[in-house]
């Protein structure tokens, strides 16, 4: 119980500006990186008082919003958000290991990382999400061993061979 309060509390604060991206977009069924080993399932929720409303679940799932932007759009920013755990339980454990160049897949699209950050808790989110600008993924977790920072992983869209 205590794990998944302060791991919602924290993802509590990645703020959706209301009245962006695209509703009816399918969600994309898996998000995968070879070099942390993540293989998870893409769970749309909605937003509550203005905030992403992230399940509960540690491992295998990631979350973004049901009225977001699609990842394969040619403009615009995704965000997924996973937990991740002291313990080693969560999908997101080993997102801090990501590194410029590394590959992320997810509905039939590639991306590499461009960029890995870490952001205290408190520092709002919203302006991540967005429709225009060039195609992106953010993926955004709690840091395993600082439940008061935050993993930001910024990954660019690669054109399709």
């Amino acid at each position: 119980m205590r794990r998944t309060v302060a791991a919602a509390a924290l993802l509590a604060s990645v703020l959706v500006p209301v009245g962006q991206g695209a509703a009816d977009a399918a969600a994309p069924d898996r998000l995968t990186i070879a070099r942390t080993g993540t293989d998870a399932v893409v769970v749309e929720v909605p937003t509550r008082r203005g905030t992403l409303a992230v399940g509960s679940r540690l491992r295998g799932t990631v979350y973004t919003w049901s009225k977001g932007d699609p990842p394969c759009d040619p403009s615009g920013s995704t965000v997924y958000a996973g937990h991740a755990w002291r313990a080693g339980d969560g999908v997101a454990d080993r997102w801090g290991k990501l590194r410029r160049g590394d590959r992320i897949t997810v509905a039939g699209c590639r991306f590499e990382v461009t960029r890995r950050e870490y952001w205290p808790a408190s520092r709002r989110m919203g302006h991540l999400y967005s429709v225009s600008g060039p195609p992106r993924i953010v993926l955004v977790a709690c840091k395993a061993d600082d439940y008061a920072q935050r993993t930001v992983v910024f990954a660019r869209k690669l054109e399709r061979r």
